[in-house]
């Protein structure tokens, strides 16, 4: 198993659980937050993407926010959401954002959110399956090279891996709350 074979295997044990949510899971599921402060699973699906999205094109290809996913495929069109220049470094992922850029982001639908999660996995998957392990060594152009290609690749998918614990958990309690006495079904 070389390194590339490693983040694919990465990308589609999580595309197993994210697919499922967005084909299973109620919209009120979906869409519920825990609290005020609380992310929603839609949310997270998105900021998964999102930062798949910026850290790939921005940091591995170094381009700009104009050639991401998001914008160059009519994502932020068909969404009715333009993020850049929120958040931490202005990346517009869903990090560092305040309650009340949170707020700001509409609720999107599975279509918009499975379209723009797989769109971005298919170009990480392309990039993977024709680049060579000395490129994926190589310092990344993005983010003035202090990371290599294989970093800007990989973090992502590692800290995906972390979301979808807390969109399952996420789900597990909107199960529950949804079947506790007094709540409608």
């Amino acid at each position: 198993m070389n390194p590339q074979d490693v983040l694919l295997q990465l990308l589609d044990e999580n595309d197993h659980y994210i697919h499922d949510l967005l084909n299973h899971a109620p919209d009120d599921c979906l869409n519920w937050r825990a609290d005020g402060q609380a992310n929603s699973i839609a949310h997270l699906i998105w900021h998964v993407a999102r930062a798949q999205d910026v850290f790939f094109w921005q940091h591995v290809r170094g381009q700009t926010a104009a050639e991401e996913i998001w914008a160059k495929n009519g994502w932020a069109e068909r969404s009715g959401y333009t993020p850049t220049g929120a958040g931490t470094n202005g990346w517009g992922m869903l990090t560092g954002y305040s309650a009340e850029e949170v707020m700001a982001i509409p609720l999107m639908s599975r279509d918009i959110l499975l379209g723009y999660y797989d769109a971005v996995g298919s170009a990480i998957r392309d990039y993977l399956a024709t680049t060579d392990i000395p490129t994926l060594s190589a310092k990344a152009p993005g983010y003035n090279g202090q990371q290599t290609n294989w970093f800007w690749v990989r973090h992502p998918l590692f800290d995906m891996t972390r979301h979808v614990g807390e969109m399952l958990a996420l789900k597990g309690q909107w199960e529950r709350q949804s079947k506790a006495p007094g709540v409608a079904e």
